[in-house]
């Protein structure tokens, strides 16, 4: 490994389940990994559902957990708590972070769109979302899935992955901020095992 890739943090958010709580938010989590998978922080808090507001959001919460250090962002999807959108120009822009995006099925923009039309500024979001079609499928060794990576190459995106593939062909940073923001959740209706505590 080189050295620069070893002060590299990847750091991956995720809405987990979409609950529409409250006044029509849902839990995101933003964890920070090193090179070596041991935690280094973790940011979890509320995104407006079908709103415009991820981008930013996700990207000031990845700088939290960052510490300053370089880092590497994995998402799931281009889109978070409900119809809400993540673009990876505003990321890069904002947090000066490559994003690579991890779907376990084949992204379709007509898919989107027949999804996203009746939503106020669908011509916005579907900017955004007109990318997905250049999501390429790649093979690893538990798995196929399909990626789409933004300011890394496509060689450099399957490395990460495939270097932070544990239990299942999600990278283990995805995996875990999934299970988290969806236990946190469950934790605002009072159904959660945590809830007990």
């Amino acid at each position: 490994m080189r050295e620069e890739e070893s002060r590299v943090l990847v750091i991956a958010c995720d809405d987990g389940r979409v609950i529409r709580l409250g006044q029509g938010f849902t839990t995101y989590a933003c964890i920070s990994f090193d090179v070596d998978l041991r935690p280094v922080d973790i940011n979890v808090g509320l995104l407006r559902i079908d709103s415009l507001e991820a981008s930013s959001i996700i990207a000031y919460s990845a700088i939290i957990v960052s510490h300053g250090k370089p880092f590497i962002l994995f998402l799931d999807s281009l889109t978070i708590a409900g119809f809400n959108i993540i673009s990876p120009a505003t990321i890069t822009r904002l947090a000066k972070a490559p994003t690579i995006v991890v779907y376990n099925y084949k992204p379709s923009f007509n898919r989107l769109y027949s999804a996203f039309s009746k939503l106020p500024l669908v011509e916005l979001r579907m900017r955004v979302l007109k990318i997905v079609d250049k999501a390429r499928r790649i093979n690893t060794p538990k798995g196929e899935l399909w990626i789409l990576p933004w300011e890394i190459s496509w060689e450099e995106a399957k490395g990460f992955i495939e270097r932070f593939q544990v239990h299942s062909r999600v990278p283990e940073p995805l995996r875990l901020a999934h299970s988290i923001a969806s236990e946190a959740s469950l934790l605002f209706f009072g159904s959660s095992s945590l809830s007990d505590l």
